[in-house]
């Protein structure tokens, strides 16, 4: 996990709530796909799409992709929000700057706001590559994040490595239902790895202790 996951993790943590390793309450059904297509919890899409989004030689033959997700959408806007106010009171400023007929100016107040735009729209383009570049997968072997943009990054524990699973929601999280799960291996101090802003995040906390249950502590 790249430091920048690093460090929402650590914000989260701190604006945030953090579930223990075997509670969680209540949530919508995440989205869980099945090897061949068999259905789990009621959702029966294929897992070939899963499946795609990782390399050919990562997952093997008889491994049962048992959830895939991906962030929330929100995510897009959610994660840019800072840049975004910080964006807007730029761009009000050399708005203001313009209107007072600031000496030597070379822009208009009209020029202000499209750089504003142009500016905001690049922050979340890039925001909505980062959202499309990240894959989170449950298997009956393991779980694998998958982020980056330019620089691929791939994580990935085996279930009997997994110690510790927390739910943490920011404040903005909070309010659109959304959470961040974050797992602790073995041997390690902190949180290794990340899924982030998921939709029903309990749900997909109890998934996981499911699957867990079912394949390592049978």
């Amino acid at each position: 996990m790249t430091s920048r996951h690093h460090d929402e993790i650590d914000r989260a943590r701190r604006g945030g709530q953090t579930g223990a390793k075997r509670g969680g309450g209540a949530a919508a059904a995440p989205t869980a796909y099945a090897a061949g297509g068999e259905a789990v919890d009621g959702i029966t899409r294929p897992v070939d799409q899963a499946r795609a989004a990782l390399p050919a030689d990562l997952l093997g033959d008889d491994e049962i992709i048992i959830m895939w997700l991906k962030p929330s959408p929100l995510y897009i806007i959610l994660a840019s929000l800072g840049s975004l106010v910080l964006i807007a009171a730029i761009t009000l400023l050399l708005a203001y700057l313009a209107t007072i007929s600031l000496p030597n100016a070379a822009w208009s107040d009209g020029d202000a706001f499209l750089f504003g735009a142009t500016v905001a729209l690049i922050r979340l383009g890039w925001q909505a590559a980062e959202w499309w570049s990240q894959t989170y997968v449950l298997t009956d072997r393991r779980i694998i994040a998958v982020y980056g943009v330019l620089r691929r990054a791939y994580f990935h524990a085996p279930l009997q490595q997994i110690q510790h699973i927390a739910v943490i929601q920011t404040i903005r999280e909070r309010v659109f239902g959304l959470g961040t799960l974050a797992f602790a291996t073995a041997g390690s101090d902190r949180y290794d790895a990340a899924w982030l802003s998921l939709a029903g995040p309990f749900g997909v906390y109890k998934q996981v202790n499911r699957t867990i249950d079912r394949y390592v502590r049978r």
